[in-house]
């Protein structure tokens, strides 16, 4: 079973934002402290604020998500921008489609799932696309043509 993470470069995105919500809390919680007891509750509330994104920031960091999974009986993953998962079998697959920016397998019920490229790693892509098609051929018993 072989799990590809999501590229450094798109967790950086998140972690951005993750950053920028922890500096904007820092500067309402210090603001506030100064109004009594409500400004104090705003305060805490502002550090919880703070440590959440910067554990959130630092997890993405040091371990990104799997965003895709391939095993030797199918694979499955998960694409952000649709927030939803996909998975199926080898032998269910019927066509493969690889573009520059996608990997977009059809089943033999027609659904069409996709892929974007992008999201892993540009040093893994390659080694990814070659056991993709490597799984699905060994789940459909091809073999390579060798001369002897």
């Amino acid at each position: 079973m072989t799990r590809y993470r999501l590229d450094r470069a798109h967790a950086m995105l998140s972690i951005g934002v993750y950053l920028l919500v922890a500096a904007v809390a820092v500067l309402v919680a210090f603001w506030s402290a100064q109004f009594g007891t409500w400004g104090r509750v705003v305060a805490i509330v502002g550090g919880v604020v703070v440590a959440l994104a910067l554990v959130l920031s630092l997890r993405l960091a040091l371990r990104p998500p799997i965003v895709l999974t391939l095993a030797e009986q199918g694979y499955q993953g998960r694409v952000r921008a649709e927030k939803r998962r996909f998975e199926g079998r080898w032998k269910d697959v019927r066509d493969v489609q690889l573009t520059s920016r996608e990997l977009r397998i059809t089943t033999v019920t027609n659904e069409e799932q996709v892929f974007p490229l992008q999201t892993v790693d540009a040093r893994e892509r390659v080694a990814m696309i070659r056991e993709v098609y490597d799984r699905l051929n060994t789940a459909h018993g091809y073999t390579r043509f060798t001369f002897e």
